[in-house]
């Protein structure tokens, strides 16, 4: 027993793998890599997609804080028109309650001049009340008498320019 066995080789020339069996294995690496090429650039162009839904989403919602900051100072510059129009009815109304309180007291003075007055104290204050009256007058006249300023028309006009452009 102390001979040794050998064993025959068997080295049989068809246990090396077949050169078609490598081309079905190279060809099929080739096809993941392909498609882990086309899996990336879809990848990358969807993003690029979204990313640009996103800005134009973005510049949607500043140009709809825009509009509604600018419909907030339109109806800011109408209510200050409206009050600008509503003090100036009171300032042309205030003079017309001045003049009739002169009047008053106008005749008020012609009452007192005849209670022993010599007449001339009565017409100065006739001759005041006049003037005064006569000075707001002037200023009413200046106001233009219900037109409206021309800041007040500048407003207006961009307010319709405004309310055209959102059309």
């Amino acid at each position: 027993m102390s001979d040794k066995v050998v064993l025959p080789r068997l080295d049989l020339p068809g246990q090396k793998t077949h050169w078609a069996v490598v081309a079905v294995i190279g060809g099929g690496v080739l096809v993941l890599l392909m498609a882990a090429i086309f899996l990336i650039v879809v990848h990358k162009q969807q993003a690029g997609q979204e990313a640009e839904a996103r800005a134009m989403e973005a510049r949607a919602k500043e140009a709809a804080a825009q509009v509604e900051k600018l419909k907030l100072e339109a109806v800011a510059a109408v209510e200050k028109a409206k009050a600008a129009a509503a003090a100036a009815a009171a300032e042309k109304a205030k003079p017309a309650a001045a003049v009739a309180a002169v009047d008053g007291a106008n005749k008020a003075g012609s009452a007192g001049s005849s209670d022993g007055d010599s007449g001339k104290a009565g017409q100065k204050k006739k001759a005041r009340g006049k003037s005064s009256g006569h000075k707001t007058g002037r200023v009413a006249g200046a106001r233009g008498g219900g037109e409206p300023s021309e800041s007040t028309k500048k407003t207006d006009a961009s307010v319709d320019a405004l309310l055209r452009g959102l059309k």
